[in-house]
């Protein structure tokens, strides 16, 4: 997991597309194959990632 600023990355944001932030997004091959918007709970981002297996 790595958190990027946004505000220190603004291309990295631009590239995905990051409209809001808190923002949480999945990758595989280089491609957004999740993602998640909003301040979630723990045990919600867990779900979410049971979930994208």
């Amino acid at each position: 997991m790595v958190q990027i600023n946004t505000e220190d990355n603004p291309s990295l944001a631009e590239r995905f597309g990051v409209r809001g932030i808190p923002v949480l997004m999945l990758l595989k091959g280089g491609r957004v194959a999740g993602q998640l918007a909003g301040a979630q709970t723990a045990e919600a981002v867990l779900a979410w990632f049971d979930r994208q297996q």
